[in-house]
């Protein structure tokens, strides 16, 4: 689905960075192409490589979404380009299969931190917007990569194929070669995947963008390509909001409730649930339907604001999680709210969750709702308390913390959820624009040799103001509040992430076969791959890609 652009997002930055003209003078006066590193944030205005490569070879299993970069460059005006793609007509479902478009900069700096983004930092540019065009004017002395994904179908056949990548304009056109190898293993579909991923939704950033209403047909009808982009990458999880802005000012857009709790004059409790039904049963027709967290019990700034009749408008209680007032608000909540979930079916699935609250304010919501609703499930991203081990059944600790052996067999016996979160906290490795491309798909590599069940992120699509030119925002790091972009335009961040996840289920399935079929020496071969990937406390990002790179070897040439 096609969306329109606000005026302010259609010209691409520009960072003042001048071309350094001893570079390109240097090389003939013509278009070069090349097949290029995804791991390489390619400066707009510099050279970017000594030899072009016009040939090369990937493996996919099916069902496997692959990413390859392509960069162009010319000392001179190459004047617009157009990308095409072509394969043989025996495998002409390779090329309904893949897409090439243009990557579009994005303004960046050095930040790497928690707190207020500071203001004198120089900006620059990165290539990290999957742009919609395959069209494109390259001036001279410019540098533009280019993005071919591929989604394999789950019913490709086995064999090897060419798909060739045309660049073409007033000067000579070129073509680029790929050898995709497809490999006898099937992917489940995401919706399938073991991975438990968990980006959390930010609905109101859309509605904000665009200029419509929240929760009206228009709404939904934008929403639904990004969730669809999600849920492609095999997110677990649907985000809800309770009661308003459980993270007080650290957004751009504020998190309105999806239900509405009133307090009548009688001193009762009433609750609305339609925006919240909405949502849910829009976000599992998107494919996301394994779990539903709810926020927030303890919410940063513990002030949960509704509407009361006998004042005639919305008032704020302001408490404490040991209070009686506190208590009581949610005693009713949550037996109102575990009856209609029954009604709907969903009681399973849902999880009251908290984000970053510490022992106390847990141990004291979790005695409130287990004597509510006793059985109630309750989710945490925050820090690692043995306290909490045995009561949360989603809880996802912060990158370097880590459970138990025991705990963490006992969590998984149970069917318990256990994850790990990166943050601003985080300077590497994370999916910040600033961040190294390889970081985002080291991260489900790391749940896998720690024996964590998957990973979470705060924001999907936090937007700042103009996301399409400028990724950063007054707090935090540049791009740690979104991963896609408007349009629904992917990311290179996002598309990397999503290889890591990939492989992450590819380990998963040739364990179990290796297992099965007392393959030692596969299995030995496969663990070893893997140790690169297990200390957190010495990541090292210079040799990331090498490694991933190796692993990926073992991963589509099993034994």
């Amino acid at each position: 689905m096609a969306m329109s652009l606000r005026a302010q997002d259609l010209v691409e930055p520009d960072d003042g960075a001048k071309a350094d003209s001893t570079q390109w003078t240097r090389l003939e006066k013509r278009l070069y192409v090349s097949w290029a590193s995804r791991d390489v944030h390619y400066a707009k205005t510099a050279v970017p490589l000594a030899d072009c490569q016009s040939d090369t070879t990937v493996y996919a299993w099916r069902g496997e979404r692959i990413g390859i970069e392509a960069v162009l460059f010319s000392p001179i005006d190459a004047g617009k380009l157009k990308l095409q793609l072509q394969s043989p007509r025996k495998a002409s479902w390779l090329r309904q299969a893949a897409s090439a478009h243009f990557l579009r900069y994005v303004l960046t700096d050095q930040f790497k931190s928690c707190g207020a983004h500071p203001t004198d930092l120089p900006p620059y540019l990165i290539p990290d917007v999957i742009d919609t065009q395959n069209e494109l004017h390259v001036p001279a002395m410019q540098t533009r990569p280019v993005w071919l994904t591929i989604d394999v179908p789950r019913n490709a056949p086995p064999g090897e194929y060419v798909l060739t990548l045309s660049v073409s304009g007033h000067l000579k056109k070129h073509n680029l070669r790929l050898r995709l190898v497809v490999c006898d293993r099937t992917l489940p579909a995401p919706a399938d995947y073991g991975f438990h991923l968990d980006f959390w939704q930010q609905p109101y950033a859309v509605s904000r963008y665009y200029g419509v209403e929240r929760w009206s047909d228009e709404h939904f009808n934008l929403l639904r390509p990004y969730m669809e982009l999600l849920a492609r990458g095999g997110q677990s999880v649907v985000s809800a909001i309770l009661f308003y802005e459980p993270w007080g000012d650290q957004s751009h857009d504020k998190f309105s409730p999806m239900v509405q709790t009133t307090k009548r004059r009688d001193g009762s409790w009433a609750y609305d649930y339609s925006i919240f039904d909405h949502w849910v049963a829009f976000m599992l027709s998107c494919g996301i339907s394994k779990q539903i967290n709810c926020f927030s019990m303890v919410p940063w700034d513990m002030t949960f604001r509704y509407y009361d009749e006998t004042q005639g408008q919305d008032v704020e209680l302001k408490t404490t999680t040991s209070a009686a007032e506190y208590r009581e608000l949610w005693t009713s909540f949550l037996k109102s709210f575990a009856t209609h979930l029954k009604e709907k079916g969903w009681f399973e699935k849902t999880l009251i969750a908290m984000d970053e609250r510490g022992l106390g304010n847990m141990l004291d919501a979790y005695a409130v709702a287990q004597e509510a609703v006793p059985g109630l499930q309750m989710a945490l991203a925050g820090n690692y308390h043995a306290e909490l081990a045995d009561k949360l059944a989603d809880y996802c600790v912060a990158y370097g913390q880590h459970f138990t052996e025991q705990e963490l067999s006992t969590r998984r016996e149970r069917g318990w959820t256990s994850t790990f979160y990166t943050s601003c906290a985080e300077r590497e490795p994370n999916i910040f624009t600033n961040s190294s491309p390889a970081e985002a798909a080291y991260l489900p590599l790391y749940a896998v040799v720690h024996g964590f069940d998957g990973y979470l992120h705060w924001s999907w699509l936090n937007w700042p103001d103009a996301p399409l030119t400028d990724s950063r925002y007054r707090l935090f790091p540049p791009g740690d509040t979104f991963v896609v972009y408007p349009g629904p335009r992917s990311s290179v961040r996002w598309e990397r992430f999503m290889e890591g996840v990939q492989q992450a289920e590819k380990i998963r399935i040739l364990r179990a076969e290796y297992q099965e079929r007392h393959n030692e020496t596969a299995l030995a071969r496969l663990n070893t791959a893997l140790k690169p990937f297990a200390d957190s406390d010495h990541f090292d990002g210079q040799t990331l890609p090498a490694k991933i790179d190796a692993l990926e070897r073992v991963l589509n040439t099993p034994q």
